[in-house]
């Protein structure tokens, strides 16, 4: 299979993803604190590791819209450094976050005004 992204290949993260992009940046910080707190409390010896590297090779460009959150960016630049089993526990704990995330009444997921009116109608 032909993939245009390397994530694409992972369904998980890439709906995650697809989730995440439709966050505000105040709450996408705090998103990417906590997979931050994630990472280091199960991979702290490979992300110190993956850290230098990062910083010894910087990415290109940053034309991706996650790029915009360096911590969000480097949480998923750290996924691609796991082998693909470390990936998919990684990234179920990131999903299991977001879930407390949205359940803790955060209004990060709230529907826009227009999707609103759209349901009422619907009605």
């Amino acid at each position: 299979m032909n993939y245009n992204r390397w994530y694409d290949k992972y369904d998980n993260l890439k709906n995650l993803l697809v989730l995440l992009q439709k966050v505000d940046d105040y709450n996408i910080e705090l998103i990417a604190q906590d997979f931050l707190q994630i990472i280091l409390s199960k991979y702290k010896d490979e992300f110190d590791t993956a850290i230098q590297n990062m910083s010894n090779n910087p990415a290109p460009r940053y034309n991706r819209w996650y790029d915009k959150n360096y911590n969000l960016h480097t949480c998923i630049e750290f996924i691609k450094t796991l082998d693909d089993s470390e990936k998919e526990v990684l990234i179920n704990s990131f999903i299991m976050s977001l879930l407390g995330f949205i359940m803790n009444d955060n209004h990060a997921f709230e529907r826009e005004d227009d999707d609103t009116e759209h349901i009422e109608e619907e009605k």
